[in-house]
């Protein structure tokens, strides 16, 4: 059967149809209301009830004594949209935000969705469900820049305290040849599984990486670096999506001290300055219902968990960005920090399209050119959690490193020493010494990684048609998030800056190549693939870029938007110290994507829910608590063996 474009469309399409303003349709608030939570004291107020937030708020309440109020944005949704895996496929844009980013200069100006979550859990809810880790060395490199207990080390007991993995079905792993470690995982609440069912064209797709120089590790979350299965966060006993609502605040949300007040705006947080410190001590919200401003306060933190995006445009609300910035918005400068909403990162992707024949029955374009086969999986799903609609996007990849897909790895990598960082970084770091040098940091550290085996420098999601993704793992560009002058209060100004540095769009045109030489591989020749985007005619550098731009195959976004609120040292241009403090305050902390210094090679969903954890228990040693009974479990194990 011929790969449909038609799906895409499809997709697409009901994605637009579903479309809602930034204020979601759902259900009343829950737990608390607005008029409850208005000039209330708590000990902690979380700004955001995403993976994250809900995760901290977790931890933090398990002290009975402690008191925490969280404030989202959205609202619960518990709708099939958010449970169902195969829904994963189509956008849940009625859980997003509307964002459209500013012009992206190196692309042709075109603009582009912003994905962030708009609901209670977050992106858990409308991810795609990968449920993966970087390397080793990804977060050995955050500790090399400065974050003490960041690396592999300090943040693998975190990976084991928030995930459970369960196995496929036994005739599944047979059948197609599925290969996992249960021991590379722990006993946490996130359910994670390899999907058991699958579509039967993944054995030979999945079976064409057996490639010279390309690992095939048993399990990707041991040794991710090649091609392998990798789980989704989904609950093999119901087959749903397993996220951080259902998993983090269902269980715990009858504890009474713990609240949840949802459809409210955090637009600035408050401070106490009287003796000269900027100490947080409360949040300024408004209520979606009537547009009615209140304050609530906080005795011990304020904890910023508003996500990638929107952590960095709060810190500029209330007065802590670089002063220009600050200035054209008319808000009041209470810290001249120039780092809020700097090294902004994603993973550059672009979206290859190859026409296949001779698909064997069911494939993914079944969904949408055999209504009997989507009636049928809805049918099956619905009478007992199996089938097609037990499957999400995909369970695997390939992980590769430079050397991997590109014979031409060193001389690429070799032109970025000779560079001028300057000429390919936002004007903002031309006028901040502390920007560049922590760059510069960044830079060597890129150059090593670009050069070693130890990172993914490019990813290839595998499927079972002929949708070939290949995104860009460890990108030069840094972009800028934000404040919109003409309109602070809207919505901030994302701009990527993608492909800015001329050498990750050489990186990017090497995994196209690449892409393009296995699909030729004659363990493929069964399909005779044929390119349809951004289509075979496109072959110099310069083509394939501007091609991929033209056709809207190229994308500047991952949907894993982090680093604007980078945790570095305050001289290497950091927003927030390895305690999660942010520099010149007192009580305010962030605990999302946004402290992220250099974006690992792994989609965000597992490593974020172990930053999380590690958060909570930095906050609670803070306040001299205990941390989790089985944080400290894991922390003595690991004190001595080596499980991964």
């Amino acid at each position: 059967m011929a790969y449909s474009i038609g799906l895409v469309l499809a997709l697409q399409i009901l994605s637009l149809l579903s479309s809602t303003a930034a204020v979601p349709n759902g259900p009343q608030p829950r737990n608390t209301t607005f008029s409850e939570a208005k000039e209330q004291t708590y000990d902690y107020i979380i700004v955001g009830g995403g993976l994250t937030g809900l995760v901290v708020a977790n931890r933090l309440s398990e002290d009975p004594e402690k008191t925490v109020l969280v404030i989202e944005n959205g609202y619960v949704d518990n709708g099939i949209a958010t449970y169902i895996p195969y829904k994963a496929n189509i956008l849940n844009v009625a859980d997003m935000y509307p964002i459209t980013s500013a012009p992206e200069p190196f692309l042709g100006n075109r603009t582009y969705p912003v994905r962030v979550g708009n609901v209670v859990g977050g992106g858990s809810i409308v991810n795609g469900m990968v449920f993966d880790r970087g390397s080793d060395a990804d977060y050995d490199a955050w500790e090399q820049l400065g974050n003490d207990g960041w690396g592999w080390a300090g943040l693998k007991p975190y990976f084991f305290k928030s995930n459970h993995f369960t196995a496929p079905s036994e005739s599944s792993v047979k059948e197609f040849g599925i290969t996992y470690n249960a021991s590379a995982y722990g006993n946490g609440p996130i359910q994670v599984s390899v999907p058991s069912f699958q579509f039967k064209d993944i054995k030979t797709i999945f079976g064409s990486w057996k490639v010279e120089n390309v690992p095939m590790p048993i399990e990707g979350f041991a040794e991710p670096i090649g091609a392998y299965w990798l789980p989704n966060d989904i609950n093999n006993a119901t087959a749903t999506r397993s996220n951080a609502h259902v998993t983090y605040f269902v269980p715990v949300e009858n504890r009474t001290n713990l609240k949840l007040l949802t459809g409210t705006r955090v637009n600035k947080v408050l401070f106490d300055n009287s003796y000269g410190n900027l100490i947080a001590n409360g949040v300024r919200m408004v209520s979606h219902a009537d547009g009615t401003v209140a304050k609530a306060y906080a005795n011990r933190e304020v904890i910023l968990a508003a996500g990638g995006v929107f952590t960095p445009h709060l810190l500029l609300l209330s007065g802590i960005g670089p002063q220009d910035v600050l200035a054209a918005a008319n808000v009041t400068v209470l810290k001249d920090t120039p780092a809020v909403g700097s090294n902004f990162q994603d993973h550059p992707s672009l979206s290859m399209t190859y026409n296949l024949s001779n698909e064997a029955f069911p494939n993914p374009n079944s969904y949408t050119l055999n209504a009997t086969f989507l009636a049928d999986a809805s049918a099956q799903y619905s009478k007992d959690h199996t089938g097609p609609w037990s499957f999400g996007r995909g369970s695997a990849s390939a992980f590769l490193t430079f050397k991997q897909f590109s014979s031409k790895w060193q001389s690429i990598t070799a032109k970025i020493s000779q560079q001028n960082p300057l000429d390919f970084l936002p004007a903002r770091y031309s006028q901040n010494p502390a920007l560049l040098a922590g760059y510069m940091n960044q830079r060597e550290m890129l150059i090593q990684e670009y050069l070693g085996d130890t990172s993914a420098i490019g990813e290839y999601p595998i499927q079972a048609w002929g949708h070939a993704s290949a995104a860009l793992e460890k990108p030069l560009s840094r972009g800028i998030l934000t404040l919109n002058a003409s309109n602070p209060q809207g919505f901030p100004v994302v701009q990527w800056n993608a492909l800015q540095n001329p050498v990750d769009a050489e990186v990017l045109v090497e995994l196209i190549k690449f892409n393009r030489a296995h699909w030729a591989r004659k363990e493929l020749a069964v399909y005779n693939p044929v390119e349809l985007l951004p289509g075979a005619q496109y072959q110099t550098n310069e083509e394939i870029i501007q091609g991929s731009i033209s056709t809207g195959t190229l994308s500047p976004t991952f949907a894993h938007p982090s680093g604007g609120c980078a945790m570095m040292p305050e001289e290497l241009g950091g927003v927030v110290s390895d305690r999660l403090l942010v520099y010149g305050t007192e009580r305010l902390s962030v605990v999302d994507a946004s402290i992220i210094p250099m974006i690992p090679a792994t989609h965000l969903q597992a490593t974020m829910y172990a930053v999380a954890e590690k958060a909570a228990d930095i906050i609670k040693s803070r306040a001299g608590l205990h941390a989790s009974s089985n944080s400290r479990g894991y922390l003595a194990v690991f004190a001595s063996i080596d499980v991964i």
